[in-house]
């Protein structure tokens, strides 16, 4: 299993200053830890949540390119969750992928810094 541990830094939403760490401490974004299935990979994610009450879901931003820029949301794919974690499937085995978490009240905050992890080989 290949785990990477990340705290997510300070996201502006709604003019507000927001500030996520994820479980696990260090620098960068969520922490993230791939396991292999029977038909890929998966990837799951924590963080703690946003102090602010008005923040009522996550985007979990996520591709096999980077997004090139801090801050930046730009990714292939995101999901939508309402808890501070999130389980990511059908991901591709023996592969890097990159991961960013914004907040969301109505708005999406800027991205928290960019981790990356490659995932483990298929199960065979």
């Amino acid at each position: 299993m290949n785990n990477v541990s990340r705290s997510i830094g300070s996201l502006v939403l709604s003019g507000m200053l927001l500030s996520l760490t994820a479980c696990g401490g260090g620098e960068g974004g969520p922490a993230v830890t791939t396991s292999a299935t029977p038909t890929g990979a998966m990837a799951s994610l924590e963080w703690d949540p946003v102090a602010d009450p008005t923040v009522y879901a996550y985007n979990v931003h996520f591709g096999k390119q980077s997004s090139g820029q801090a801050g930046s949301c730009n990714y292939e794919e995101s999901v939508s969750v309402s808890s501070p974690s999130a389980t990511i499937t059908g991901l591709d085995p023996n592969t890097t992928y990159y991961f960013s978490v914004s907040a969301y009240n109505g708005l999406d905050s800027a991205c928290s810094n960019e981790v990356s992890t490659v995932t483990p080989p298929s199960q065979t």
